[in-house]
């Protein structure tokens, strides 16, 4: 069959999701193999560092707040959140504020996660980002960049991918 596209036939490299996405899941791979020495998931480890993040300033942290912070959707994050609690890094008890939430907290087990998982993910973050430049500027106009695509997602919302529905 020919490929169905001419945009990016002769050219793969062209394709700046396919560029993005294989970046990504170099990046992935490593976070993979490093947070495996503390036996969590990369998924798992941002859901436990968003809820300590989001606990240094609130006493009560909900599902919701822990999926806008990681941009993940709150099924997602509540399957994430089941297999903590299962396996003792966190613990949900009801939000006396709001009965149809519960309130989440670190357990020392997951504070310990985080913990030694911090070092390991900023270790590769500054290896893997840090060769764009060989001072901070070019790590500081990429990371610029990614939250001009998180926001205009953010601004344009849903309604101008509705032909993808």
């Amino acid at each position: 069959m020919k490929f169905p596209s001419e945009r990016f036939r002769n050219n793969p490299d062209a394709s700046t999701g396919l560029v993005f996405l294989r970046a990504y899941n170099k990046w992935y791979a490593l976070m993979k193999m490093g947070l495996r020495k503390i036996g969590v998931t990369h998924p798992q480890f941002l859901v436990m560092t968003a809820l300590n993040f989001l606990s240094q300033t609130r006493d009560s942290v909900s599902q919701a707040e822990i999926a806008r912070l990681a941009e993940m959707d709150v099924m997602s994050v509540s399957k994430i959140l089941r297999g903590l609690e299962a396996k003792g890094y966190l613990a949900r008890r009801p939000n006396p504020e709001d009965t149809r939430a519960n309130v989440i907290f670190l357990l020392d087990k997951g504070e310990e996660a985080v913990k030694l998982g911090l070092p390991i993910v900023e270790k590769i973050d500054d290896e893997f980002f840090g060769i764009l430049s060989d001072g901070a500027d070019g790590e500081k106009t990429f990371r610029q960049s990614l939250h001009k695509l998180i926001d205009i997602r953010h601004r344009k919302s849903q309604e101008n991918f509705t032909d993808f529905k």
